[in-house]
């Protein structure tokens, strides 16, 4: 049977630990001592638009084409907040194959392959494979698509970005300590902001991935089990998913109509692209 290849990702595997620890050791900090109000402001800033980062840019306008950002700063920025463990240049081909191969040995993360049963189905679905680096097909590879000049850009500035989302917050919480307390507070509000902001974008990243498990496991079709064209998509729609993950969780409408702006029936994130499309930033 055909396979995509793949190859350990050591750097990502660190990566992934380094996040949970910090996540695991600041959820003790934070019942322990509480978090300061400034360090929530700036970690829902930056968990807000990494979701819509990444439901509205990466996948919506990005991958799925369903609409045209005139505005580069807009574009941009959110593919700035989108961007984590992976940027747009590896998370665009790998959606495509997963629509296109969705529960098959070329799907990146199907719940249904390589494993078929018990714990491994939902830990390989959900973040297993993300250690193990997705190396997409010739043809999605070279796609002319990959070679846009705003994916290419954040290519580049990937790893920086990913930094800045972290230690932005680290500096804009210190020097808040600062204003209100001398610099003595540098330290006690920016560990704080950072913190927090290790912690708020590791859930961000967990909703995402549970897109690619709990969306495909738990939930309602979107198609009848009798079309036989649909009999190999597990893909669910999940109303709880669809509340935290701005619409992502009606992951069965999405399957049914990939190239829609809108995501099922409750879709946070539509209010936004309207929004946009009023201001003449998208348009179809």
């Amino acid at each position: 049977m055909e396979t995509f290849d793949r190859e350990f990702d050591l750097t990502v595997t660190i990566v992934l630990i380094v996040l949970h620890a910090i996540f695991i050791l600041g959820i003790i900090y934070g019942y322990s001592l509480g978090f300061y109000p400034i360090s929530w402001i700036l970690a829902g800033i930056f968990m807000g638009g990494g979701g819509l980062g990444v439901t509205i840019m990466y996948h919506r306008g990005l991958t799925h084409k369903s609409f045209i950002c005139n505005n580069i700063y807009v574009k941009r920025a959110l593919m700035y907040f989108a961007g984590l463990i992976q940027n747009a240049k590896s998370w665009v081909p790998n959606h495509w194959a997963h629509h296109a191969y969705t529960d098959t040995a070329l799907d990146p993360h199907s719940p249904y392959w390589p494993y078929h049963g018990g714990l491994k189905v939902w830990w390989w679905s959900h973040i297993g494979w993300l250690s193990w680096k997705y190396i997409p097909q010739e043809h999605l590879r070279n796609h002319p698509d990959l070679q846009n000049k705003d994916i290419v850009w954040e290519n580049k500035w990937h790893v920086p970005f990913v930094a800045s989302g972290f230690f932005i917050p680290l500096v804009i919480g210190g020097l808040y300590g600062v204003g209100i307390g001398g610099w003595k507070n540098f330290l006690y509000y920016g560990a704080d902001s950072f913190i927090l902001a290790v912690i708020s974008r590791t859930i961000m990243l967990h909703i995402t991935l549970f897109i690619n498990s709990f969306g495909h496991m738990i939930g309602w079709h979107a198609r009848s089990i009798t079309d036989r064209l649909f009999k190999t998509d597990s893909s669910r729609n999940n109303p709880l998913l669809a509340a935290i993950s701005f619409g992502e969780g009606n992951h069965g409408d999405h399957h049914k109509y990939q190239n829609s702006a809108r995501n099922g029936f409750f879709d946070p994130s539509l209010p936004v692209i309207l929004f946009f499309e009023k201001c003449g930033i998208f348009r179809s």
